[in-house]
């Protein structure tokens, strides 16, 4: 919506050059009035004509794929208009995403571009956009709030989980004790996702790269519960510890089914970033439901609980979402 026109400090030095012309002529005679005021005069009135002639913008806003925090990515902002205008714009950055978000172009040209900064988990929502129109001689201005927000998602930080939940969380995976599995039905290679225990070792010394059995039934394996619940302030540490647990689950090649306050979600070793955008957006409060893995975010410390036994959430270190984990391991040296 347009606000009114307002003069810069620019035209607010002609207008008062104006005026001291008008009090020097009432002294000294018309001349001086003729000199400047009429100058001043015709450029203060075609510069409201020109802005007030004009009709608001429109945008349209590019944001970035979703991330996790300190990730940095590009938003671009393309105006339209039916009169190009030299303008100061400025798009509004919520608390959580940082950036320099303010730019002078020619709105009705090229794209203006800025670079943000992601580094709180939510669903951050970017805008309104402000047009600060100015006309050509840049005496006057007028605002123009462009109403219309997107949203980009921020994903809660992903751990490398600590050596103790990592072997629990291994155990998880493995097949049960005399469990029966199908007849072998033939080999493939190896794609993201897959299971480890599915390698077949000695053909893959033979190869290039790795290669996995198929078995008869293997089209549904296993999926593991996981249950997440938080206090009330503690639900972004709730967060990262269930991502942690998430991702490291798919990273063995088993599907996930996650419940948290907020509901459940399914994933698959394939399809991680379902979790995480649930992640991204959930609150404090409690999932009840049993659950293979039960995490518990409180006042006295995060906690994850499996097979009986409670682990602290003590994480090694940070990974990324998309760091060398996710590429196929490579095969161990076999010797004769």
């Amino acid at each position: 919506m347009p606000r009114r026109l307002l003069p810069t400090r620019r035209g607010i030095a002609v207008g008062v050059v104006a005026v001291t012309a008008v009090a020097a002529g009432a002294t000294f005679g018309p001349p001086s009035l003729d000199a400047v005021v009429v100058p001043a005069g015709v450029a203060l009135l075609a510069a409201g004509v020109q802005l007030l002639s004009l009709d608001p913008p429109t945008v349209e806003r590019t944001t970035p794929p979703s991330a996790d925090p300190g990730t940095t990515a590009t938003v671009r902002l393309a105006f339209a208009t039916d009169t190009p205008v030299t303008a100061v714009v400025r798009d509004h950055l919520p608390p959580g995403v940082d950036g320099d978000a303010t730019a002078t172009t020619l709105v009705g040209g090229d794209p203006v571009a800025y670079t943000v900064t992601y580094r709180e988990r939510g669903a951050h929502a970017l805008g309104p956009a402000t047009v600060d129109a100015r006309d050509v001689l840049g005496l006057a201005r007028r605002t123009f709030v462009i109403e219309g927000r997107d949203t980009v998602l921020v994903y809660p930080r992903v751990f490398h989980p600590s050596s103790a939940v990592a072997g629990r969380l291994r155990a998880l995976t493995a097949p049960d004790a005399g469990a029966k599995r199908g007849a072998f039905d033939h080999l493939r290679e190896y794609v993201h996702g897959d299971s480890l225990r599915d390698v077949h070792w000695k053909s893959s010394a033979k190869r290039e790269g790795l290669v996995v059995q198929e078995f008869a039934d293997d089209g549904d394996r296993r999926t593991v519960t996981v249950a997440a619940s938080a206090e009330r302030g503690w639900a972004d540490a709730m967060a990262e510890a269930a991502a942690t647990v998430t991702v490291a689950l798919l990273d063995e090649g088993v599907s996930v089914s996650l419940a948290t306050p907020d509901g459940r979600v399914r994933a698959t070793p394939s399809d991680a970033d379902r979790p995480l955008a649930h992640l991204a957006r959930v609150g404090a409060g409690d999932a009840d439901t049993d659950a293979d893995v039960a995490v518990r975010a409180a006042a006295d410390g995060v906690t994850v609980h499996i097979d009986g036994v409670s682990h602290p959430f003590d994480p090694r270190r940070r990974r990324r979402i998309d760091d060398a984990s996710d590429a196929a391991p490579s095969a161990p040296e076999v010797r004769a």
